[in-house]
């Protein structure tokens, strides 16, 4: 049976894997780590090979470490899925190459589609001239032997970009890293939001749902009033690992749906994810908002932004009694959504045990698990 099409480039690796000639097999450590990718094509191939397997993912996935920077290693090969953007891929690249001594090899894998044909220049200096392993069903492997220490030096900070960013405010410095969403920018969706939050009483709990790098949990803290408490929940540790520089005095909390945070909160505040890789989906907005009513404290409000032509009205509507526009303008819409309705309440409570809701909103990119894009 053939996998998923957003599977099928770890499908080609693990055959690269089990088929490769001897001479590439042969390794002194038998160790290998897998760099950003959920599916267990590519791991299960490589213990079949006697390898021990350690799994990395910025996402949260199962069976694999779930933090912003891989372990350090050493291990004998080193295997990445090609991630979105150019930036990323070099940087786990570099991370790579500093998991393997001279002489180990580093794999990367991808589909076509994703840029794999032109990802050699993505490869640092201290490894050899990357080559095409294997070529199928529109997918690629690379491979290069490390020969010496990358250029940069091991870590996330050296990936780190400061630059400025004004939600109207006054500009200030951000801290960036590659693959976060709105990346040296404060996305315009985001600086509607802002401009139309409402008053925050003193002592209010605020959530900020998908917060990426901060940028809207930062705005609420700057109008709330003394003693108000935001909670940052975001899937991709390195995202929040610049929230938390970005915004000290939040709490991060990593995690992609409302089972990550114990409410009530007074406020939920969201530029929700509406993509998966390149496909549309309104899953996530769609959890949230069945999971809401039961994490909003009584009289507490959910404020979202999206596109306007998405049918957010509707969705809204299932769980709350007053859904209204706050704001149009160019292609965004801001939603305000109050009075939650006892039966969504007992619905997702119902689901979720007398704690609150654990509606799952499962975030995937290439039939994977994923970090979505507004």
């Amino acid at each position: 049976m053939n996998p998923p099409p957003g599977e099928m480039p770890a499908a080609v690796a693990a055959e690269w894997a089990r088929n490769r000639p001897r001479g590439e097999t042969a390794t002194p450590d038998a160790t290998a780590i897998v760099l950003g990718d959920p599916s267990p094509h590519l791991p299960r191939a490589l213990e079949d090979l006697g390898r021990t397997v350690t799994r990395w993912h910025r996402l949260p996935s199962a069976d694999q470490h779930y933090t912003p920077w891989p372990p350090t290693g050493p291990f004998g090969e080193v295997w990445a899925r090609m991630p979105r953007s150019s930036l990323e891929a070099a940087m786990l690249l570099h991370a790579a190459a500093a998991r393997v001594d001279d002489g180990g090899r580093i794999h990367l894998y991808g589909a076509n589609n994703e840029g794999i044909r032109s990802a050699a220049r993505h490869f640092p200096g201290g490894t050899d001239e990357p080559r095409p392993a294997l070529i199928k069903r529109r997918c690629r492997v690379l491979t290069a032997v490390k020969t010496a220490p990358p250029p940069r030096p091991d870590g996330l900070d050296s990936w780190k970009l400061e630059a400025p960013v004004d939600w109207g405010t006054g500009a200030r410095g951000w801290t960036f890293y590659p693959g976060v969403f709105a990346y040296g920018r404060l996305d315009p969706a985001t600086a509607l939001l802002i401009e139309v939050l409402p008053e925050i009483p003193a002592g209010s709990r605020v959530l900020d749902f998908g917060a990426g790098t901060g940028p809207i949990g930062a705005a609420v803290l700057e109008r709330a009033g003394p003693h108000a408490r935001v909670h940052l929940l975001e899937p991709d540790a390195i995202s929040l690992a610049a929230a938390a520089l970005n915004v000290p005095d939040a709490t991060p909390a990593p995690g992609s749906d409302l089972s990550a945070v114990r409410g009530p909160f007074d406020l939920i505040v969201t530029n929700p994810p509406i993509h998966v890789g390149g496909a549309h989906s309104l899953r996530t907005v769609e959890a949230l908002a069945q999971g809401a009513p039961a994490a909003l404290a009584r009289g507490g409000s959910l404020l979202l932004v999206a596109q306007r032509r998405l049918p957010l009205a509707r969705i809204l509507s299932d769980s709350f009694r007053d859904v209204r526009p706050v704001v149009d303008r160019g292609q965004f819409r801001v939603w305000r959504a109050t009075d939650a309705l006892r039966s969504a309440m007992r619905t997702t409570r119902t689901a979720a045990g007398p704690r609150g809701s654990r509606t799952r909103a499962v975030n995937a990119r290439r039939g994977q698990s994923s970090r979505p894009r507004r």
